[in-house]
């Protein structure tokens, strides 16, 4: 057996490196997009999160707003009323 494997033509050696060079790239190239997919995902969730808080805020001031027209509309209400009341 081991006269077999002494016989073997460099052209074999170099198919069977071919294919683990092959097999190698393969895995670099899967592994490099995986990464690739996660820090963009990854940057997607960050984005993402700052999105929503500047959602919840800008709803803290849109309801702040309301509130203050509110006060604003009563008080025209009650000043008009005055007003009426004096004529």
């Amino acid at each position: 057996m081991s006269e077999n494997i002494k016989k073997f033509p460099i052209g074999v050696y170099a198919i069977i490196a071919g294919w683990a060079l092959t097999l190698a790239t393969l895995v670099w190239n899967t592994a490099g997009t995986n990464v690739s997919y996660a820090l963009r995902l990854d940057q997607l969730e960050m984005k993402w999160v700052d999105f929503d808080v500047r959602l919840d805020t800008s709803e803290a001031y849109r309801m702040q707003l309301a509130s203050s027209l509110a006060e604003i509309k009563t008080d025209l209400l009650w000043i008009r009323r005055e007003l009426e009341r004096v004529k």
